[in-house]
Protein backbone atom coordinates (compact mmCIF):
# COMPACT_ATOMS: atom_id res chain seq x y z
CA UNK A 1 0.00 0.00 0.00
CA UNK A 2 1.22 3.50 -0.79
CA UNK A 3 0.63 6.51 1.43
CA UNK A 4 0.71 10.00 -0.07
CA UNK A 5 -0.35 13.18 1.72
CA UNK A 6 -1.84 11.21 4.62
CA UNK A 7 -4.04 9.13 2.28
CA UNK A 8 -3.69 5.35 1.97
CA UNK A 9 -4.10 3.90 -1.51
CA UNK A 10 -4.98 0.24 -1.04
CA UNK A 11 -3.68 -2.12 -3.70
CA UNK A 12 -1.54 0.60 -5.24
CA UNK A 13 2.07 -0.31 -5.66
CA UNK A 14 4.20 2.75 -6.16
CA UNK A 15 7.76 3.89 -6.22
CA UNK A 16 8.67 6.81 -4.02
CA UNK A 17 11.22 8.90 -5.91
CA UNK A 18 12.45 11.04 -3.06
CA UNK A 19 14.93 13.81 -3.96
CA UNK A 20 14.26 13.28 -7.66
CA UNK A 21 13.20 16.05 -10.01
CA UNK A 22 12.33 13.99 -13.06
CA UNK A 23 10.85 10.66 -14.09
CA UNK A 24 11.84 9.15 -17.46
CA UNK A 25 9.42 6.70 -19.06
CA UNK A 26 10.58 4.63 -22.02
CA UNK A 27 8.81 1.94 -23.97
CA UNK A 28 10.59 0.90 -27.14
CA UNK A 29 10.80 3.93 -29.42
CA UNK A 30 8.37 6.05 -27.35
CA UNK A 31 9.81 8.05 -24.46
CA UNK A 32 8.77 10.89 -22.19
CA UNK A 33 9.93 12.79 -19.12
CA UNK A 34 7.97 14.33 -16.26
CA UNK A 35 9.82 17.10 -14.40
CA UNK A 36 9.15 19.33 -11.40
CA UNK A 37 11.03 22.52 -10.65
CA UNK A 38 12.87 22.95 -7.38
CA UNK A 39 11.02 25.99 -5.98
CA UNK A 40 11.34 25.81 -2.23
CA UNK A 41 8.40 25.23 0.06
CA UNK A 42 5.93 24.07 -2.55
CA UNK A 43 4.45 20.56 -2.54
CA UNK A 44 2.91 19.45 -5.80
CA UNK A 45 0.24 16.91 -6.54
CA UNK A 46 -0.82 15.91 -10.04
CA UNK A 47 -4.24 14.37 -10.52
CA UNK A 48 -5.26 12.86 -13.81
CA UNK A 49 -8.91 12.35 -14.77
CA UNK A 50 -10.40 8.87 -14.77
CA UNK A 51 -10.27 8.75 -18.56
CA UNK A 52 -7.87 7.52 -21.16
CA UNK A 53 -6.31 9.88 -23.64
CA UNK A 54 -3.12 11.63 -24.58
CA UNK A 55 -1.01 14.42 -23.17
CA UNK A 56 -0.83 17.50 -25.34
CA UNK A 57 2.42 19.31 -26.00
CA UNK A 58 2.00 23.08 -25.98
CA UNK A 59 4.20 25.97 -26.95
CA UNK A 60 4.46 29.11 -29.02
CA UNK A 61 6.22 30.19 -32.17
CA UNK A 62 6.51 33.45 -34.09
CA UNK A 63 5.28 33.87 -37.65
CA UNK A 64 6.72 36.72 -39.73
CA UNK A 65 3.73 37.78 -41.80
CA UNK A 66 4.36 40.05 -44.78
CA UNK A 67 1.77 42.56 -45.96
CA UNK A 68 -1.22 40.56 -47.19
CA UNK A 69 -3.18 42.20 -49.99
CA UNK A 70 -6.92 42.86 -49.72
CA UNK A 71 -9.18 39.79 -49.71
CA UNK A 72 -6.17 37.48 -50.00
CA UNK A 73 -4.79 34.30 -48.50
CA UNK A 74 -1.20 33.84 -47.37
CA UNK A 75 0.39 30.49 -46.45
CA UNK A 76 3.69 29.76 -44.77
CA UNK A 77 5.53 26.91 -43.09
CA UNK A 78 6.91 27.27 -39.56
CA UNK A 79 9.56 24.94 -38.14
CA UNK A 80 8.41 23.13 -34.97
CA UNK A 81 10.91 20.52 -33.80
CA UNK A 82 9.49 17.07 -33.14
CA UNK A 83 6.06 17.56 -34.69
CA UNK A 84 4.89 14.93 -37.19
CA UNK A 85 2.30 14.75 -39.95
CA UNK A 86 0.03 12.45 -37.93
CA UNK A 87 -0.17 14.90 -34.99
CA UNK A 88 -3.38 16.79 -34.37
CA UNK A 89 -2.79 20.50 -33.78
CA UNK A 90 -4.82 23.43 -32.50
CA UNK A 91 -3.37 26.93 -32.85
CA UNK A 92 -4.43 30.49 -32.06
CA UNK A 93 -2.85 33.89 -32.73
CA UNK A 94 -1.79 35.32 -29.34
CA UNK A 95 -1.62 38.95 -30.44
CA UNK A 96 -3.77 40.89 -32.82
CA UNK A 97 -3.87 43.03 -35.91
CA UNK A 98 -6.57 45.21 -34.33
CA UNK A 99 -4.13 48.03 -33.54
CA UNK A 100 -0.91 48.58 -35.43
CA UNK A 101 0.76 51.65 -34.00
CA UNK A 102 -1.68 54.50 -34.54
CA UNK A 103 -3.27 52.86 -37.58
CA UNK A 104 -6.33 50.73 -36.78
CA UNK A 105 -7.49 47.68 -38.72
CA UNK A 106 -10.30 49.78 -40.19
CA UNK A 107 -7.63 51.69 -42.15
CA UNK A 108 -5.28 48.72 -42.67
CA UNK A 109 -6.42 45.16 -43.29
CA UNK A 110 -6.32 42.46 -40.64
CA UNK A 111 -5.36 38.82 -40.94
CA UNK A 112 -6.92 35.85 -39.18
CA UNK A 113 -5.57 32.34 -38.87
CA UNK A 114 -7.63 30.33 -41.33
CA UNK A 115 -6.08 26.96 -40.56
CA UNK A 116 -3.00 24.98 -39.68
CA UNK A 117 -1.76 21.49 -40.42
CA UNK A 118 1.06 19.52 -38.81
CA UNK A 119 3.84 18.24 -41.04
CA UNK A 120 7.10 16.45 -40.29
CA UNK A 121 9.21 19.07 -38.51
CA UNK A 122 6.80 21.97 -38.98
CA UNK A 123 3.34 23.44 -39.24
CA UNK A 124 1.69 24.75 -42.40
CA UNK A 125 -0.23 27.95 -41.55
CA UNK A 126 -2.84 29.75 -43.67
CA UNK A 127 -3.82 33.37 -42.93
CA UNK A 128 -6.74 35.21 -44.52
CA UNK A 129 -7.18 38.98 -44.92
CA UNK A 130 -10.94 39.61 -45.12
CA UNK A 131 -10.54 43.40 -45.33
CA UNK A 132 -10.61 45.52 -48.47
CA UNK A 133 -7.18 46.99 -47.65
CA UNK A 134 -3.78 45.33 -47.27
CA UNK A 135 -2.31 44.43 -43.90
CA UNK A 136 1.11 45.61 -42.79
CA UNK A 137 4.14 43.43 -42.03
CA UNK A 138 3.79 41.98 -38.52
CA UNK A 139 5.40 39.33 -36.37
CA UNK A 140 2.62 37.39 -34.65
CA UNK A 141 2.98 34.91 -31.82
CA UNK A 142 0.97 31.71 -32.26
CA UNK A 143 0.17 29.41 -29.34
CA UNK A 144 -0.38 25.74 -30.14
CA UNK A 145 -1.20 22.38 -28.62
CA UNK A 146 -0.33 19.22 -30.49
CA UNK A 147 -1.31 15.63 -29.61
CA UNK A 148 -0.08 12.40 -31.06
Amino acid sequence: MATYGGQDYTGHKAINLENSISIRIWSGSAAGTFKADLSEGINRAYTFPNKSGTFGVSGTFTVNLPAITAFSVYSTNVTVAGIRTEDAIVAAVQDTFATIGTTSWAVRGFAVLGGCQAANGGVHMTFVNFADTATVYKDVVVGYTAVR
